[in-house]
């Protein structure tokens, strides 16, 4: 066997999800090659040759999935909401996400990008915090901060996979606003400026990685009506955000784990990456 060309490892995979979609969409997740011997008659003898099944890993999955469900999948946000499935590729930040309904902790996954035609779109996942690896800081402590009111509201939103939402940010470019905030402003306490570009110093953060691969569920897919919102400049969210999707994450794939920042390391006073 020759060389691996480039080291992957999984910053956030969901099983369960992957699964789920496979099995509604007729996505083998196994592969029958290897073959065995077996008696096909005891005691008396015979041997009968059968195929033996293989569950797929990752690297063999998740080529699967991208491949059936295609052009769904949006990567240039150039055609207008919404969209059933997303991916791209940068800098994806990790949170606990608090507040919400369910027992098991939640993680917060924030990323953003740019259409080919300049648009920019903010992408906030939400997904269990056991999928993630532990390179990541899933099992850290973070300090504590601000947290949304809306939080149950978001997370009813996405257990419900986008179909319950009989909250006060009953439309749905107000739910994407507050899901925005929730990720990019979540554990904030004191002045922004404290915390601006110092993701670490907010309350709640794990860490972030550096030119990752992202494929997500898109539960909601909003263009903010430009005379409605208006985000200053102090603030996590961004003033010339265009397009918010809410969803939940299938896979976050990094460039080997070198590409993570753990901010334990940086809160402890450390600069070094794990």
């Amino acid at each position: 066997m020759g060389e691996l060309g480039v080291i992957r490892n999984y910053a956030y995979w969901s099983d369960r999800r992957i699964r789920d979609i496979a099995s509604d969409n007729g996505i083998p997740l196994e592969r029958r090659v290897s073959w065995k011997a077996k008696t096909a008659f005891p005691l008396i003898g015979g041997l009968e040759v059968a195929p033996e099944a293989r569950t797929l890993d990752r690297a063999e999955v998740a080529p699967r999935i991208e491949t059936a469900i295609g052009d769904l999948a949006v990567q240039d946000f150039v055609t207008p909401p919404p969209v059933m499935f997303a991916k791209g590729v940068g800098r994806v930040e990790f949170a606990q996400f608090t507040g919400g309904i369910e027992k098991r902790q939640v993680v917060v996954i924030y990323t953003n990008t740019r259409s080919s035609t300049g648009s920019r779109v903010d992408v906030c996942l939400f997904g269990s915090l056991e999928n993630t690896a532990d390179y990541i800081g899933g099992s850290d402590q973070p300090p504590p901060g601000w947290s949304s009111s809306a939080a149950r509201t978001i997370a009813l939103y996405i257990q419900s996979r986008g179909t319950i939402n009989n909250s006060q940010w009953d439309d749905p470019e107000s739910l994407a606003v507050e899901a925005l905030k929730i990720a990019t402003e979540q554990g904030v306490t004191g002045n922004w400026d404290e915390h601006e570009n110092k993701p670490w110093t907010r309350g709640f953060t794990l860490g972030h990685t550096t030119e990752s691969e992202w494929f997500a569920q898109i539960y909601s897919d909003v263009v903010l009506d430009k005379d409605r919102w208006t985000f200053p400049s102090d603030g996590g969210i961004s003033p010339d955000v265009e397009r918010i999707l809410i969803g939940a994450p299938l896979w976050v794939r990094t460039p080997g784990a070198h590409a993570v920042t753990r901010y334990r390391d940086l809160r402890s006073g450390s600069d070094r990456a794990t």
